[in-house]
């Protein structure tokens, strides 16, 4: 690479399917970049279907990896999917993608451990790219020991995607000097500066992947507690991947048995983020445990709404509970339900917390996103052509 060529960045993903990591990366390459952009990743999945409206190159075959492979005791399953790594990093070694950046990035720890398996020889440098917590319960009994021993040891730069996540790695663990924490890209290009608030709640609505984790059903049981019999809607923005078909049949029954059926719509996986957002009054974020980020809680604090979020993890960074959002224990469907009421009941308080949510400072857009990227992605590949600092 010449001084005056853009970097040659390959982006590797280990699955293609629209999570919430995967729709971060897209949005990324989706805005102008000041890099050469390229993706690698498996056939199955719809998340980057419209790069190819914006001149990304892309390789799509690699392997996909058994479904809830890093998290299963199961001793097939878990060498089933050691060996979609294996496999998966072979195939990446022999592709021209791989051998042509100057610099590749591991979209996820998976994907990390992937690219460090490809790459024994540190020919390229890498940047691993944590979406959540180092824990067990994040990446599973095989993933955290897998990415600790192989994408740790190999990485040159790590970006984390909150200071929660951050946190989560022990002070032992030995990870590479160039550190960062970079905001997701959420969707956002523009903010709402003036909340448009209406005098009566219409619509509740939740927005994220259809799985129990992310507390959907704990959002039903408040919202029957709460506003059953009303003329409030709730909607469900999201749909079920890597083989959880089952929860969602679940929430539908669990409408049905609190007796909301008739006020609960589910929409699927919606493009138009934006518009679902400005057609709601009132947003929840319900995960059962602490959030890595919380994406849905910048998009909604951009959008001007009132945002009740449970607390812990990424939201409890940017959310000031009374002030620009309410915070609630996670898992407790009675605290949801008491927070509903309070703002279903309250236009004063719900412009109070939208106007805050307005001003709520260090947002960035996804065009601004793409330059922290990029800044980090030059500074690592400096330092390793000039030698890496560990």
């Amino acid at each position: 690479m010449s001084a005056s060529d853009p970097m040659r960045v390959l982006h590797v993903t280990h699955t293609a399917q629209p999570g919430g990591a995967e729709l971060a990366l897209a949005r990324l390459l989706t805005q102008p970049h000041p890099w050469r952009a390229t993706l690698h990743g498996p056939s199955h999945g719809t998340a980057f279907d419209q790069l190819s409206d914006q001149e990304v190159p892309q390789a799509r075959d690699l392997p996909a990896l058994p479904t809830g492979g890093t998290r299963s005791r199961a001793p097939l399953l878990a060498a089933r999917y050691l060996a979609g790594l294996r496999d998966a990093a072979q195939v990446l070694r022999r592709s021209p993608l791989f051998r042509e950046a100057d610099l590749v990035h591991a979209n996820t720890a998976p994907a990390a451990i992937i690219c460090a398996l490809a790459d024994r020889t540190r020919r390229r440098p890498l940047v691993a790219h944590l979406r959540g917590p180092l824990t067990v319960e994040s990446l599973g009994p095989i993933g955290l020991p897998a990415f600790r021993a192989l994408a740790v040891r190999r990485a040159d730069g790590l970006i984390a995607n909150s200071r929660f996540t951050l946190a989560s790695v022990p002070r032992s663990t030995r990870f590479p000097a160039h550190r960062t924490v970079i905001q997701s890209p959420s969707g956002i290009t523009d903010r709402i500066r003036q909340p448009r608030i209406r005098a009566e709640v219409r619509a509740v609505g939740m927005v994220g992947r259809l799985q129990h984790w992310k507390g959907q059903h704990v959002f039903l049981r408040a919202f029957a507690a709460a506003l059953r019999g009303t003329g409030v809607r709730a909607y469900l923005c999201g749909a079920p991947l890597f083989g959880e078909a089952a929860y969602e049949t679940w929430l539908r029954e669990l409408a049905g048995e609190l007796g909301i059926g008739e006020q609960v719509t589910f929409l699927g996986h919606v493009d138009d983020l934006t518009g679902f957002l400005d057609s709601i009054d009132i947003l929840v974020h319900a995960s059962l445990g602490p959030e890595p980020l919380g994406q849905t809680v910048l998009q909604g604090l951009a959008r001007a709404l009132p945002v009740v979020a449970s607390e812990g993890g990424g939201p409890g960074e940017w959310i000031r509970s009374g002030s620009n959002g309410i915070l609630v224990r996670p898992g407790d469907p009675d605290a949801l339900a008491a927070v509903l009421r309070t703002l279903v009941g309250s236009p004063r308080l719900r412009h109070d917390l939208a106007t805050a949510a307005a001003g709520t400072p260090g947002l960035l857009s996804d065009a601004e996103c793409v330059d922290r990227h990029a800044e980090f992605f030059a500074t690592v590949h400096r330092a390793a052509v000039t030698g890496p600092a560990r």
